[in-house]
């Protein structure tokens, strides 16, 4: 094998490398240091062939007052949050970072007309729990939040417990 080839090879491993490992520190970090609120779910519980079990989560904070004006699909809003117990609530929706009054918001983006995703709506499952997370009474969501508005999920709560795949099967 020629040297630039080998050179050019291992050029590409480290490149891919970099990037993954930026990836996982990036989100470590929001982990670490974002802020740590619960939101409210409702739940649905589909399955992936290819992926496993998972849970989609859908927030309330994600559905938008009809009072709003219809923004287009893809635009991104933020959703400034209040402390509440026992979960965060939304306050205001806005199209722009500087109408937030408060240092916890979220950012999302319009996936329909009403309806704004996240980032944080799918939550993978050891294989045959899934339906653990469909027939509970009530699914929090501990979310740490960083600066930006982006999300990361932490933990998920089911009926006021942490998520235990060995509860039942």
């Amino acid at each position: 094998m020629k040297p630039w080839v080998r050179i050019a090879f291992w050029a590409i491993v480290a490149a891919q490398l970099v990037f993954l490992i930026g990836f996982i520190a990036v989100r470590e970090a929001d982990l670490r240091t974002g802020t740590e609120i619960i939101l409210q779910t409702v739940p649905v519980d589909p399955r992936s062939l290819l992926q496993g079990d998972y849970a989609i989560l859908d927030y309330e904070v994600a559905g938008m007052p009809s009072r709003l004006p219809d923004w287009d699909v893809g635009a991104t809003v933020y959703v400034e949050l209040r402390e509440g117990s026992p979960h965060w609530r939304a306050g205001s929706y806005s199209r722009s970072l500087s109408d937030m009054r408060t240092q916890v918001f979220l950012r999302g983006r319009v996936d329909r007309p009403g309806h704004l995703d996240f980032g944080i709506g799918t939550y993978f499952v050891p294989e045959g729990t899934g339906r653990i997370v469909e027939r509970a009474e009530d699914v929090k969501v501990v979310v740490s939040v960083d600066i930006d508005g982006n999300a990361v999920i932490k933990e998920v709560l089911v009926d006021g417990d942490p998520f235990d795949p060995a509860r039942e099967r």
